[in-house]
């Protein structure tokens, strides 16, 4: 699946000696690629030409943009299809830390990944009661291919840390690990069952 570049901004200075130039751009053009490496080098020209018209516009008179330096400050990549909230693991393991209130995991996106709590809680948003925490595995949906989340999934804590899994890639790696993880997700989803079955009796 390809990656595009989402709110890039990068800066650029000039190095030529005495020159005062240090701009930043912001890249609004959808920039797409097979790799992120792809992505940033597209991204690359990009702020150097636009950096390059900046800079021309003031000094053109005393010397052009000279072997400029650049780098992003701000922007990432995202991978298409895999939803802005949910990241998909190009590895095993990707981290991310979410407000309160935040999404986490959102009803009908793609489920490509198991959840772990490192830090907070969460909870669903269908059933509020049901709180994940410290150690607490979620996303059942990921353990079958082409299925979609059921129910969105909100940060109940500040600085709840999440660890988005990879379970084929960590069952390579840690197999032991990835038996854990898998373990936990179907506790969980045997309490939600039970947790239904209160509701309806």
């Amino acid at each position: 699946m390809p990656y595009r570049l989402n709110k890039g901004v990068y800066s650029v200075r000039c190095r030529a000696p005495h020159c005062p130039f240090n701009a930043q751009v912001k890249i609004d053009q959808a920039i797409m690629g097979m790799t992120q490496s792809d992505v940033e080098v597209e991204a690359l020209k990009i702020a150097r030409d636009m950096a390059m018209v900046q800079h021309d516009s003031i000094r053109s008179r005393s010397h052009s943009l000279h072997k400029p330096e650049i780098r992003r400050v701000s922007g990432s990549y995202q991978l298409m299809g895999a939803g802005s909230h949910a990241p998909r693991p190009a590895g095993e393991t990707v981290i991310r830390e979410f407000a309160r209130g935040e999404r986490i995991l959102t009803e009908g996106e793609e489920a490509s990944c198991i959840c772990e709590v490192l830090r907070g809680s969460a909870y669903p948003e269908r059933n509020r009661t049901h709180r994940y925490r410290k150690g607490d595995c979620f996303g059942a949906a990921a353990l079958l291919p082409g299925h979609r989340r059921m129910t969105s999934v909100i940060a109940g804590s500040v600085g709840t840390r999440i660890a988005f899994l990879n379970l084929p890639e960590l069952n390579r790696s840690n197999p032991r690990r990835a038996g854990s993880v898998f373990v936990r997700v179907m506790e969980d989803t045997l309490q939600v069952i039970r947790d239904l079955e209160k509701r309806a009796g």
